[in-house]
């Protein structure tokens, strides 16, 4: 069986093509195909389907997709369902050969390609290009519905296609045959008005055609579009060339579009930006880094990897995404990484946090007009709608390399207009939601810090010799903080607030889950805020399931017992457990590759949020003593035992609560 994806979606079965008709298996399986041999998640697949609002049936509807996919990629045959489209932990697994999609057979010769030219055999690196581009039947995915996850891969296969377009060509004027493209360029120009690169070549394959008046009418063609569309000059690159047809100069030759072999980091000479007298302020609004910034230097190191080399047939920016629960460093690691890599930008830092105080997300389209206007554009020539401003956003990227940091994303539709297209330019994300599924180079799910390292931070924070005159203690500390670094900067805060408090005497009140929150909050770190953020994007069944599980006397739990507790089956139990996992109320401890082995476990201090907010829900409900929940259901006065805690009387706990589902 083959798969094409470089165009319409097509799956032939020899000489028969089996296409699925119906929209959404057609989306179904593109995603699966995009992101073959890998897990994709169930709450992938149903926010690709259905957006934020998916059917109460989107799960059991998704089942059958997946039970007609199977049919339909098996050939009916039902010993052979699970071998191609298999059902893993939280999720679905396309497996397929390589040489059955298109999409593989297009990147091995994109990559072949760009290594003859690195290697100067410009035949071969001809011949691999155009047959690369040989295989697509149009613009990617043509016939394929696209939610906001589906649309980023296809935007990056666009970009893919319209590099190996730009290498082939470069191809093709290294080996004199620039009249033959002279045709080819107009109309790519005219298609891609924006596309800088198209402009060169076919400057540079008119002046070799002996035209080079005609040449120079192209840049003022570019010029005028630029400046018009953008408000913007072309980049260096462009004007060199310009300056030296003017010149007369015969040695004119495109832009290198590859680094030579043996570079690793970028090369920063690729895209230098014209500095005039006029423009003296670049964008710098990353905030400034901490000073006692402590750990992560293994995840520091991948990151910047990431973050910095070239890869041989890079056609997409590189993108870094951190995810980690409230409080667990990830906006610190991400403004720490951008200092560390911000000379290889020299255009520039773009910052922004994306969800306020408030937890409502930013407008990307405000996002975009601050951005733009901090490039010095004319506020006039600034389009209304956000599409547009993304545009205009990623043609000046395409002249500069700067670097972008956006902090505490909320959704994947959120970020992605705020994403440069060219390859030099590079992207840091945070998000506490995880962003499961969204295309990037290199993703991070970061943990709590070690207790050395939390211990070490403490010392930063309330003084080192203090804290090794109490290490035990001190320990504690961090135990009690769970390992989160604004929690321990919370505890090293009230320790340095009180020169005399023993750190015995904290540790004492962290111990005690009443004193807990209480005593971690600051003005940087409020944990009950934090967690409500989450909270309150959980659906209602999702928060009635979460204050079940949390009544449990059990800490840790598989998905049978977790079903049993709230009431439903195994798969609405999977699905709700996956949730909570992305929403950090929960976390995986033990999973050894089969479904039914996967075992949770609750976090600490999200349990104390969680009982908490159960408190205060239920006694806006009813009276102290009895409180109505859910068509009659009764709570009764007493308190659930706790992790290390045992139960005490006077707060609440469940008597015979049952989810309704």
């Amino acid at each position: 069986m083959r798969f094409c994806v470089l165009g319409t979606l097509r799956v032939l079965d020899g000489s028969r093509e089996v296409t699925p008709s119906a929209p959404k298996l057609r989306q179904v399986l593109t995603f699966l195909l995009l992101r073959r041999n890998n897990i994709v998640q169930t709450t992938e697949l149903i926010d690709e389907l259905w957006g934020e609002n998916p059917p109460s049936s989107a799960l059991s509807t998704l089942q059958t997709y997946i039970y007609k996919l199977r049919k339909i990629l098996s050939n009916d045959e039902v010993d052979s369902f699970e071998e191609i489209l298999q059902t893993q932990s939280w999720g679905y697994m396309l497996t397929i050969d390589h040489d059955q999609l298109d999409l593989n057979q297009f990147e091995r010769l994109l990559a072949e390609g760009v290594a003859a030219l690195k290697r100067n055999e410009t035949e071969m690196a001809a011949k691999c290009l155009a047959e690369a581009l040989s295989l697509w039947r149009g613009l990617a995915l043509a016939d394929v519905a696209a939610g906001n996850l589906l649309s980023a891969y296809v935007a990056s296969l666009e970009e893919s296609r319209l590099r190996a377009l730009e290498l082939r060509i470069e191809s093709d004027l290294r080996l004199g045959r620039h009249r033959e493209v002279v045709g080819e360029l107009k109309h790519l120009i005219s298609v891609h008005p924006l596309h800088e690169a198209f402009y060169a070549q076919l400057m540079n394959a008119l002046h070799r055609s002996g035209r080079r008046w005609e040449a120079l009418e192209v840049y003022q063609r570019l010029r005028a579009t630029l400046v018009e569309e953008v408000g913007i000059e072309p980049s260096a690159d462009t004007q060199r060339l310009h300056q030296s047809l003017l010149s007369e100069e015969t040695t004119a030759h495109p832009a290198k579009l590859e680094p030579q072999a043996g570079q690793g980091r970028r090369n920063t000479a690729v895209i230098e930006r014209p500095r005039n007298a006029v423009r003296t302020l670049l964008p710098a609004q990353l905030p400034p880094d901490i000073w006692d910034f402590t750990g992560r230097q293994s995840s520091i190191n991948d990151l910047v990897a990431a973050a910095t080399m070239t890869e041989p047939a890079a056609t997409t920016p590189p993108t870094v995404l951190i995810a980690g629960m409230p409080g667990v460093g990830k906006t610190a690691l991400a403004v720490h990484l951008a200092h560390l890599i911000k000379r290889d930008f020299p255009d520039g830092q773009f910052y922004c946090t994306l969800r306020g105080s408030d937890g409502e997300p930013a407008d990307p389209g405000q996002v975009l007009y601050n951005w733009l206007i901090a490039t010095d554009m004319y506020t006039k020539k600034l389009p209304s709608s956000a599409e547009e401003r993304s545009k205009m956003f990623r043609s000046w990227c395409s002249a500069h390399r700067v670097l972008i940091v956006l902090d505490n994303a909320a959704s994947a539709a959120q970020i992605s207009p705020l994403l440069p297209g060219s390859e030099h330019c590079t992207t840091i994300i945070t998000s506490r939601s995880g962003l499961y599924g969204f295309p990037c180079r290199k993703r991070l799910d970061l943990a709590p810090l070690t207790l050395e390292e939390g211990v070490r931070l403490l010392g930063a924070v309330a003084g080192r010799q203090r804290i090794e005159r109490e290490k035990g203690d001190a320990q504690s500390v961090v135990r009690f903080c769970e390992g989160l670094p604004l929690a321990v900067r919370a505890a090293g805060a009230r320790l340095t607030a009180s020169p005399t408090l023993p750190l015995r005497t904290l540790a004492a009140r962290l111990a005690d889950p009443e004193l807990r929150l209480k005593e971690l909050n600051s003005t940087d770190f409020d944990i009950y805020h934090s967690f409500d953020l989450n909270y309150q994007e959980l659906e209602p069944r999702e928060r009635s399931a979460l204050w079940l599980l949390y009544l449990r006397r059990s800490t840790r739990f598989n998905l049978k017992s977790a079903a049993e507790t709230v009431g439903c089956d195994i798969d609405t139990s999977e699905t709700i457990l996956t949730r909570l996992v992305s929403a950090h109320f929960l976390r995986i401890v033990g999973y050894n590759g089969a479904r039914d082995d996967v075992v949770y476990a609750i976090n600490e201090l999200a349990h104390l949020y969680a009982e908490k907010k159960l408190e205060n829900e239920l006694a806006e409900r009813g009276t102290p003593d009895e409180v109505s929940l859910d068509a009659g259901e009764t709570t009764a006065i007493e308190a659930p035992a706790g992790p290390g805690r045992p139960a005490a009387p006077g707060r609440l706990v469940r008597r015979d609560l049952r989810w309704n589902n």
